[in-house]
């Protein structure tokens, strides 16, 4: 069951740096509850346009220039149906490939990309970091529209989110396996890797297909807790659940593939990180993995998931 929708918007104020005169923004994080696929592309919109002015009201400190962007974001398409496309141009760009390496650039967020991605002139198959929880510098409590284009340390590659998006693409175009390298706070690592992962498109909320599991992040090497628990499962915000409850709220509001039972997650690694060596979070809160810490108080130290093509694939075209 979806959560209902919410209908009321509501703004917020900034000040700018000639007068002090206070404009009302768009909050766009409060228009909806469960966005549809088109309404969360015009919150993107939004959120691009109103970044925009706020660097060109910076940059310029003009007032009418200012009034007149904010005007246009606050009307803009409110009187438009869903069945007008007109933003689709802005939808997030697919990797493309450079002609030259051969190799693949991803856009990450609004303005980062991941470079030297899936080369096809390498004889083994790389493998792309796609997850990273090291440090206390990212918050991961998050939105539909931040986890579907990504955010984080994308430069140094540390405590980030790849995004949805390149996750869909990358394993629809791909046969891809994951691993899963977990560091608890006595430093020890263990790893969970899956022959089998796929990451449905927006439409289908993101469902992971995850199986094939062989490695020692618990007792059995042939059972584990995130394929038993979250396969087929839809992915889920505190903005855009797809769970019976909000169970991204109730995990601190970091997105993952949670499940509908009353725990809502055995695996989850987009929790509160841990701020003391004990790894003690409040309960349900942290970067969790039931079938080796059974405490959901514990939060785990490190975190690392990466992606592997399994064999190259020419599928897609030099646009680069």
């Amino acid at each position: 069951m979806l959560s209902p929708t919410k209908t009321a918007s509501s703004t917020t104020t900034t000040t700018t740096r000639i007068n002090h005169t206070t404009v009302p923004l768009l909050n766009v994080q409060n228009l909806t509850r469960m966005p549809s696929n088109i309404t969360i592309e015009r919150l993107e919109q939004f959120t691009d346009k109103q970044e925009k002015m706020l660097h060109t009201l910076r940059s310029n400190d003009n007032l009418t220039l200012h009034l007149e962007l904010q005007r246009h974001l606050l009307n803009y398409n409110h009187s438009h149906s869903e069945s007008n496309l007109d933003c689709l141009h802005q939808l997030p760009l697919h990797p493309k490939r450079n002609r030259t390496t051969r190799c693949l650039q991803l856009r990450v967020g609004l303005t980062e990309t991941f470079d030297n991605v899936f080369c096809h002139n390498t004889d083994y198959p790389q493998w792309l970091t796609i997850q990273n929880r090291e440090t206390n510098s990212i918050d991961f409590n998050r939105t539909w529209i931040e986890y579907r284009r990504g955010f984080g340390n994308i430069r140094n590659r540390t405590d980030f989110w790849i995004g949805n998006e390149n996750l869909h693409w990358l394993t629809s175009t791909y046969s891809c396996r994951l691993k899963i390298e977990v560091t608890d706070w006595y430093n020890e690592t263990r790893t969970a890797t899956y022959e089998v992962f796929r990451i449905a498109n927006q439409q289908d909320g993101y469902r992971i297909k995850i199986s094939e599991y062989h490695g020692d992040m618990e007792v059995s090497n042939k059972i584990d807790s995130f394929s038993r628990w979250h396969h087929n499962a839809r992915f889920s915000t505190y903005d855009h659940y797809a769970t019976n409850t909000n169970c991204p709220q109730k995990h601190g509001g970091g997105g993952w593939w949670y499940h509908s039972g009353i725990e809502c997650g055995h695996v989850q690694l987009n929790g509160r990180f841990a701020t003391h060596s004990d790894g003690l979070v409040p309960f349900n809160t942290g970067i969790l993995w039931i079938g080796w810490k059974s405490d959901r108080h514990y939060s785990f130290q490190r975190v690392n998931m990466a992606i592997q093509p399994k064999s190259k694939q020419t599928r897609l075209s030099n646009r680069y």
